[in-house]
């Protein structure tokens, strides 16, 4: 079975008002897609540009999450390194030429990320704006 990222639009997710993480995102769904419709022979080559994708995305969230003392950071952190040790073993079998196996990991990861985005995310999304809506404030005063 292979799980392809949906494409209907009305299950695309809304933005989370936070610049870096809605322009991540976007580019992590760009790479998905093409992950789905890639040829084999090209691959491994997509899914390493994945993981790439998602390595950089999930340290600039734990960043941002650290600068604010964020309370959720040891939950959140651990579910981003239980999808990068999946998707890191799955990229280790795709160049081996596992290429379904890959194709499917993507496809859950995909699903994955619309429920990490939908929870996690909005969660952190929320605490950041009123990180910098604090800020703002102090600003003025």
């Amino acid at each position: 079975m292979c799980v392809t990222p949906v494409a209907d639009p009305s299950l695309e997710q809304p933005a989370l008002g936070i610049a870096f993480m809605d322009e991540s995102h976007r580019a992590l769904h760009g790479k998905l897609e093409r992950l789905s419709s890639v040829a084999d022979v090209e691959f491994a080559a997509a899914f390493e540009a994945l993981l790439k994708e998602v390595h950089d995305h999930f340290k600039e969230e734990e960043q941002a999450m650290e600068e604010i003392a964020f309370r959720g950071i040891s939950c959140h952190r651990d579910q981003h390194a239980q999808a990068l040790n999946a998707l890191q073993h799955a990229c280790l079998r795709a160049r081996e030429g596992t290429i379904a196996e890959g194709r499917e990991i993507g496809g859950l990861f995909s699903q994955w990320l619309h429920f990490h985005i939908a929870t996690m995310d909005r969660m952190l999304a929320s605490v950041l704006q009123h990180a910098e809506a604090s800020k703002a404030d102090c600003a003025v005063d």
